[in-house]
């Protein structure tokens, strides 16, 4: 319906853990795993997804759906749009934090690496602050056919996802990593994220209180 409906891109990622409407619903060994939870990303105008969302509401049984506003900035080795300019912080000088995401494909390659793979190992060498790449089960990106898991698959063809969240004014440089390395194909795009916090073993970084974004 999303490729029919004209979006960008789309990525299923396959949940093991989660609830709805209080019932736990979770992977297990012995088990089909049919009431497992999915969750499905995609992107495209606005116009777009509000067409599509009532085809998927009458589908699909009582999904869940959020929306946000995100910026495509490259499509297919196209740069379709500079990156968004943003201040680090609001005016009561809380941070604010850019999400750029890479979409792309296990047999997506650059430098003989897949391009999930080489976009975490750059990231770590430039020093971004932690990148995460997620393994979809099925989606597509641009005009490309849907592509996935099959049982008959000696190779898998499935849909990756990479993450980096980070200060706008560090943004654009991440931004020039994801770039080099999707030449011919790959969906990015940036997306304002109003709070965000990151703890570990001495590391407290960010916190939770919400800035506020100013619309331009």
């Amino acid at each position: 319906m999303l490729r029919r409906g004209g979006l960008d891109g789309a990525t299923v990622l396959l949940g093991v853990d989660g609830t709805l409407d209080g019932a736990r619903r979770r992977a297990r060994f012995f088990s089909a795993n049919a009431e497992v939870p999915v969750m499905v990303i995609s992107t495209g105008p606005s116009g777009l997804i509000g067409r599509v969302i009532p085809e998927l509401r009458a589908a699909l049984d009582e999904p869940l759906m959020t929306l946000e506003r995100v910026q495509v900035l490259k499509r297919d080795g196209e740069i379709v749009a500079d990156l968004e300019q943003l201040p680090d912080s609001d005016e009561r000088g809380m941070s604010l934090w850019r999400k750029l995401m890479l979409y792309s494909s296990e047999q997506a390659r650059f430098g003989g690496h897949p391009v999930h793979v080489e976009a975490i190992r750059r990231l770590r060498r430039e020093g971004a602050p932690g990148a995460t790449a997620l393994r979809g089960v099925w989606g597509f990106d641009g005009l490309h056919d849907p592509h996935g898991d099959a049982f008959w698959r000696l190779r898998r063809s499935v849909p990756t996802l990479t993450v980096v969240v980070d200060a706008p004014s560090r943004s654009r440089r991440w931004l020039a990593v994801l770039d080099e390395i999707t030449p011919e194909r790959g969906l990015i795009t940036s997306e304002v994220v109003p709070a965000f916090r990151a703890t570990g073993p001495d590391i407290r970084h960010g916190g939770l209180r919400l800035a506020n974004r100013r619309e331009g």
